[in-house]
């Protein structure tokens, strides 16, 4: 195997080339398997632990990894950028694999200076998804984002979105956009706090003390996969609330009662609202659709992120 620098990212592996002048490139995501095998003289980096799935109760499978950086051993990556550029942009690489653009923002926000160091590295590596990218952090985050304060996704979304602010709106570009084009992406909920749908009821707690002390891992292993199976059961709604008084463009999302569920009992329950600002950029550019496909993407306390597809 005639590899440099690889990243494994759960079920993926994306591949980094360092040349002899010291420059850094993607190489991309590699495709089939990878014979750990043949990593035996590697060195292996755990990614930084700015991103950990222990920071969720609930996440989805593809992002519930930790980024491990693989090194050649011909290969020097100890120039202090190039080191921390190598940490951080597994986290990244997952999020935009897994098409979560709201993550993807924030990760890149959270480490503006050190992905800044490479940044046509970075613009190269975001730009499959750097129009959804910019609707995340725009519209759908309530700490609004300028589109000056993501140069390196703004940039590449415009060309994308064909924008041009002397004719139109970032607003009404992504209105005329998504009428035009499919689209996937992550929204957090806003409104959470004002509805009683519980994320960790105490009988999913109570489930640790099934842990059989002598089987200590399986027992760990059994339950966690069971709740992750769980949570990514439960069923999801959002649909449109014309009748809303406050909002006519207003777009609720409701889930399972995970208590009820457990008991035998069916039933939604209200949880949030996308942003108004996204509703109403998502309402306008397809007034027909009353109901979105919608998935269950990340937990942490009140923070519900939720990928919506139009």
């Amino acid at each position: 195997m005639n590899k440099q620098i690889l990243i494994n990212c759960g079920d993926s592996w994306f591949e980094f080339t360092k040349s002899k002048t010291g420059q850094l490139d993607f190489a991309g995501k590699i495709e089939g398997k990878i014979d750990k095998s043949e990593l035996a003289k590697f060195q292996e980096i755990a990614g930084s632990s700015y991103f950990s799935p222990c920071f969720y109760v609930y996440i989805c499978e593809s992002l519930n990894m930790t980024p491990t950086i693989w090194v050649a051993p011909n290969v020097d990556i100890s120039d202090t950028d190039v080191f921390d550029y190598l940490l951080h942009i597994g986290a990244l690489l997952a999020a935009i694999n897994a098409k979560d653009s709201l993550l993807a923002g924030e990760l890149y926000l959270r480490r503006k200076n050190t992905f800044g160091k490479f940044e046509r590295l970075t613009q190269f590596i975001m730009e499959p998804l750097c129009a959804e990218i910019l609707f995340s952090l725009c519209f759908g985050r309530m700490q609004n984002v300028n589109p000056d304060d993501v140069p390196i996704v703004f940039y590449s979304a415009q060309k994308k979105l064909d924008f041009d602010p002397s004719r139109e709106t970032l607003e009404q570009c992504f209105i005329r956009w998504f009428k035009k084009n499919n689209s996937q992406f992550t929204l957090p909920l806003v409104g959470t706090q004002f509805y009683y749908w519980d994320a960790e009821p105490e009988i999913l707690i109570n489930l640790c003390n099934n842990l059989n002390p002598a089987n200590l891992l399986k027992s760990a292993d059994e339950i966690r996969n069971a709740k992750h199976d769980f949570y990514s059961s439960l069923k999801i709604v959002a649909q449109a609330e014309p009748y809303n008084q406050h909002d006519v463009n207003s777009i609720l999302v409701s889930i399972e009662n995970i208590e009820s569920k457990i008991y035998g009992n069916s039933g939604l329950e209200k949880v949030g609202h996308i942003r108004a600002l996204a509703a109403k950029v998502l309402r306008l550019a397809k007034k027909q659709n009353m109901a979105y496909k919608v998935k269950l993407i990340r937990i942490a306390g009140e923070q519900i992120v939720v990928q919506m597809e139009i």
